[in-house]
């Protein structure tokens, strides 16, 4: 039964690795030089499987992982063997070690998500701070686009720093608007793709006109801000709640294995096998549904995806 259990802890892991490694479609190279030679060869606006997908590579990227997808999958797979055989230690029961080992395993990825979500509201909360100086610079005539953008990867919102620096090191090799188009499909970012969209219009059209829309964009993303943190806080005991009915099952029944042996007994058998198997696919599928009834509902959607490298060819 150990082995059996240890094998179907091998086949979850292995998997979240096929699962993650899937996404990895971009070679591995790094800083500019990948985002430079991805945006002449106009991949970086559209990833396999849509426009709510991006490839794993910048997707650690917009996460501030600086590994491999293959290094993440690597330290995953460690983290739960690490975890299963601490806690075999413990129960000396199998199954009760490998769920909560699966779990661990998916642990950096879950962080990551959390890591990458965080720095995409904190760039959108900049983003209006960041259009009032730019409609003041260029509406007074003291810079031009390209200069007030520089400034913003200097003394701009910190959120916003790292994309306006890859866009000042970028516009000398490829251009202002395809760099503009390579930071677009690096953030993938819905409140993020209108803004770029203005500022690659004004390249071509003058500030006349992209001042009153910037103006516009500034008043909406704020509205769309307060929105998402009124959603976001009338969620938080849902979510909760779901992690607490999610988690506390195998908490108990890992105190009964490692402090009872007739229980440590009875999950070790075929029968308790069964049990603990059934038990975690239908609190997964508890665990789907509740999180489906509570994610965040988007108050913006990424329409722009797929045209994101058309100005980068």
């Amino acid at each position: 039964m150990s082995v059996l259990a240890v094998l179907c802890m091998g086949a979850c892991v292995w998997a979240l690795a096929r699962v993650v490694a899937g996404q990895a479609v971009l070679p591995r190279r790094r800083g500019a030089r990948l985002v430079r030679d991805e945006a002449r060869r106009g991949r970086l606006g559209t990833a396999k499987g849509g426009a709510g997908r991006v490839p794993f590579q910048i997707w650690l990227s917009q996460a501030g992982a600086a590994v491999t997808p293959g290094q993440f999958v690597a330290v995953s797979g460690g983290v739960a063997l690490a975890v299963f055989a601490l806690l075999f230690a413990i129960s000396k029961t199998a199954v009760v070690a490998a769920l909560p080992a699966v779990g661990a395993g998916a642990s950096p990825y879950a962080y990551w998500s959390s890591q990458r979500r965080k720095a995409a509201i904190a760039r959108s909360a900049a983003w209006p701070d960041a259009l009032r100086y730019l409609v003041g610079v260029l509406g007074a005539g003291l810079a031009t686009l390209h200069d007030a953008l520089e400034e913003l990867s200097r003394s701009g919102p910190f959120a916003l720093r790292p994309a306006m620096a890859r866009y000042a090191r970028l516009s000398g090799r490829v251009g202002d608007r395809a760099a503009l188009e390579a930071v677009r499909a690096e953030l993938a970012d819905p409140i993020s793709d209108p803004v770029l969209l203005a500022f690659a219009g004004a390249i071509e059209e003058g500030t006349g006109t992209v001042l009153r829309v910037l103006s516009d964009l500034g008043a909406q993303i704020t509205a769309d801000l307060q929105l998402a943190e009124k959603v976001r806080t009338l969620q938080t005991q849902a979510r909760t709640a779901t992690w607490g009915c999610f988690v506390l099952p195998y908490v108990v029944l890992f105190v009964l294995c490692t402090t009872n042996g007739a229980y440590r007994g009875y999950f070790s058998r075929p029968a308790g096998l069964v049990v603990v198997l059934l038990g975690a696919v239908m609190s997964l599928a508890g665990f789907a549904v509740s999180r489906r009834l509570v994610r965040p509902v988007a108050t913006t959607r990424r329409v722009f995806a797929d045209g994101a490298s058309r100005w980068a060819r």
